[in-house]
């Protein structure tokens, strides 16, 4: 633990002295998104054993796999998201681009307000360091220059993606208006929402690499000279080992937010906590939702696979009949005192899908219950390719049944 902290303090005296001396062509980075806490405000250290005393107007804790939920704190009031956001920009990149693409930096990224890469009109990169250096620096200009690549030109288009999608999830108290967080009274989400869209984003590989790298030198295509090193503005990367992720958030509307996931054994958790009281409080308050996730979980239960799949009749498609299952063994957590007995799950799944369909479409749900109730679910999607076309039982089953 001591070493962690050695390491933290030196990493923020490092990057304090790089904000302050630019070396060569190397840009700025940035200490962190949110300003130091208030050193003379009073101070409740929050622990596993006492969240009641949590500043977080809201805050949900949940299992990575199965989604349920446990713990949350007015998980459905809308909150202002502030750079918490930028986890579905990533998302929307990390589906619609590839590392190697070249992005040319559209001129209105340039010169956004607040934290920021510091990328110029005529600069270009790959998307592997844009999305890396907007994610560790938190950079409103790198997400307006991701939202103008992907949205091919248009902001208006791609904030139609991140709300399209968004839906899609689940999300469905969610509304942007921006790529980066910045406040406007119609850019809201709910802590709940938050989760949902961060369960799902953390099943892609490059979203889990990009969110937890804790610092990296970043080169630019252009000019070929310029480079910068950043550092994540998770402080919790440092300060817990268990810890995996994902994104902070600050602005003086929205208080202090952090979305973060913590892996321990077979377990991984999510955590969102929105409008701390300070920025400090939204890492001792995340830290105090996992820890006390890992201290109430004694086992996990899983369900054989074979009991979750399941074949249905698609139409105008060269198959007729389509696997569905979930996109990973699923399993869900038992906490203590708990009995097996108590839970129960359903497949959720329409009569029959229509084609074409590419492999790892979602198509329906496990919901999970207990004694009756819903507290999680996992999405359920299709194993293979069903292309455009044709087939005689596809086409029966279509004139019986629609």
């Amino acid at each position: 633990m001591k070493f962690n902290k050695i390491v933290k303090l030196l990493t923020t005296l490092l990057v304090t002295l790089q904000v302050i001396v630019n070396v060569g062509y190397a840009a700025p980075a940035i200490v962190d998104d949110a300003p130091p806490a208030d050193p003379n405000a009073t101070y409740i250290p929050v622990t596993a054993d006492n969240l009641q005393d949590m500043t977080a107007s809201s805050a949900i804790l949940v299992d990575s796999v199965s989604g349920r939920v446990l713990y949350a704190k007015n998980p459905d009031t809308p909150h202002y998201p502030a750079s918490t956001t930028k986890m579905l920009t990533a998302l929307l990149a990390v589906e619609n681009s590839k590392p190697t693409d070249i992005v040319n930096i559209d001129p209105r990224a340039v010169g956004q307000d607040g934290s920021a890469i510091y990328v110029s009109e005529g600069d270009q990169m790959t998307m592997g360091n844009l999305l890396q250096a907007t994610m560790l620096a938190s950079g409103n200009d790198g997400a307006m220059a991701i939202a103008y690549y992907i949205g091919k030109g248009s902001l208006e288009k791609f904030v139609a993606m991140m709300n399209e999608r968004a839906k899609e999830l689940g999300a469905t108290h969610t509304h942007f208006t921006n790529p980066h967080g910045l406040p406007d009274k119609n850019h809201y989400t709910t802590a709940r929402d938050l989760a949902l869209i961060a369960l799902h984003a953390y099943q892609n590989p490059w979203f889990r690499q990009v969110v937890g790298t804790k610092q990296k030198d970043i080169y630019w295509n252009k000019p070929a000279d310029h480079h910068a090193e950043f550092f994540n503005t998770n402080h919790l990367l440092w300060d817990y080992d268990d810890v995996t992720g994902i994104k902070t958030g600050y602005t003086e509307e929205a208080g202090g937010c952090l979305v973060a996931a913590a892996h321990q054994k077979d377990t991984t958790l999510i955590s969102v906590v929105l409008h701390t009281s300070d920025s400090r409080n939204r890492f001792t308050e995340s830290r105090a939702l996992l820890d006390y996730g890992f201290k109430h979980i004694v086992k996990r239960e899983a369900i054989p696979m074979d009991k979750l799949t399941s074949k249905l009749f698609i139409h105008n498609s060269t198959l007729s009949r389509v696997t569905v299952a979930p996109a990973e063994a699923f399993s869900y957590p038992l906490l203590k005192g708990e009995d097996p007995k108590e839970f129960s799950y359903h497949l959720d799944l329409p009569k029959y899908l229509k084609g074409p369909l590419p492999k790892g479409s979602v198509v329906g749900k496990i919901l999970l219950f207990k004694n009756g109730q819903q507290v999680g679910q996992m999405s359920l999607v299709t194993q293979e390719d069903a292309p455009q076309g044709f087939n005689l039982l596809g086409y029966l089953h279509k004139l019986i049944f629609s």
